[in-house]
């Protein structure tokens, strides 16, 4: 790099907890400005994270000519504005998942950073991991066989849920929901490891009315037939955690993790005809680190690499949130058509 890319991040949850370090992370970068939903509670940020400017209005963000990057975590509904905006301003973007509220507004954003020449990352962090990243390198080796049937399924309990609070997570109008927060992640690791999917058969259920779902059932079909389930819960009281089944005509794998740290807690087993399920070694985490910088970090740096290089795309980006978008959007078409419970 020949001079140092200056980063705004604009969110006061995982954008200055997460997003904040993950850029700082990256050598040759500095993350000059921070924006809040109130200018008190972004000066709150910036002095303690010692970020020199700060603002309650993402627009003026934006128009600041000091800054390179613009990055992006807030409700979905929010997102896609703040990103096409700062795209016209020129500058390079990184947003979190969901990417929009619909598949129209993800496209608007794709088809601005690709009319711009900036670079678009997407913060799936998931294939940053390394029990994702083996799982994806021994089904292309053929460890398991021909495959058969997946089984995903992601069943915890949110504190939302456990206390029953009802903010922006719980609200559909907000792009809360156990879609959008959780199954974009699912639906991008199952693009990543299977390719093409499908969407055959959808139920979003709510916990209680008027709130977003926090339960989706769905069943999906990959490449020229695989039967992908996905099951995902956000109100599941000593829920499972994290887990992903491969049956093979050879063997299977199971990826899965229980702890309450998402990114560093998975576990990889494989089994093969004739043996049995066996751990497969991963890659550790730095003791004592936080799974989601480290995860998120990688992410970035590979996007602030892209950025520099002069490059007009990057993996995972834009691109890929707009084909998660399109089968999010294809689920509520799903449980739309057939409603659950079935109507008597």
């Amino acid at each position: 790099m020949n001079r140092a890319l200056r980063v705004g991040v604009v969110g006061g949850g995982f954008g200055q907890a997460v997003q904040v370090p993950a850029f700082r992370a990256v050598p040759g970068v500095s993350v000059d400005a921070i924006c809040a939903s109130t200018a008190d509670r972004a000066r709150t940020f910036a002095d303690r994270l010692q970020i020199p400017r700060s603002t309650g209005d993402w627009r003026e963000l934006v128009r600041d000519p000091a800054l390179d990057i613009v990055s992006v975590s807030v409700p979905p509904p929010v997102q896609a504005p703040i990103l096409l905006a700062a795209i016209a301003a020129g500058k390079h973007v990184f947003a979190e998942k969901p990417l929009a509220m619909n598949a129209a507004d993800a496209r608007a954003v794709v088809e601005a950073a690709r009319a711009a020449s900036v670079v678009g990352g997407l913060d799936f962090e998931f294939r940053e991991l390394s029990g994702w990243q083996r799982t994806r390198a021994l089904l292309a080796d053929g460890a398991v066989g021909s495959l058969r049937h997946v089984y995903m399924s992601l069943l915890i309990e949110k504190f939302a849920h456990r206390e029953n609070k009802l903010g922006w997570k719980r609200d559909a109008a907000q792009g809360g929901g156990a879609l959008n927060l959780f199954g974009s992640h699912a639906l991008d690791s199952i693009l990543w490891l299977f390719g093409p999917s499908r969407v055959r058969a959808a139920h979003l259920l709510r916990a209680s009315e008027g709130t977003a779902d926090a339960r989706v059932e769905a069943l999906l079909e990959a490449g020229s037939g695989l039967p992908i389930s996905l099951s995902i819960a956000a109100d599941a009281p000593f829920g499972s955690g994290h887990r992903l089944e491969i049956y093979g005509d050879g063997g299977a794998l199971v990826l899965e993790n229980r702890d309450s740290d998402y990114a560093s807690g998975f576990t990889l087993m494989l089994g093969r005809r004739g043996g049995a399920l066996a751990p497969v070694e991963l890659d550790p985490f730095p003791p004592g680190s936080d799974g989601r910088i480290v995860a998120t970090g990688r992410v970035v740096r590979r996007f602030v690499e892209a950025a520099a290089a002069g490059a007009t795309a990057v993996s995972p980006g834009l691109e890929d949130g707009l084909r998660v978008q399109e089968l999010i959007d294809a689920i509520r078409a799903a449980d739309q058509r057939s409603p659950w419970p079935p109507q008597s």
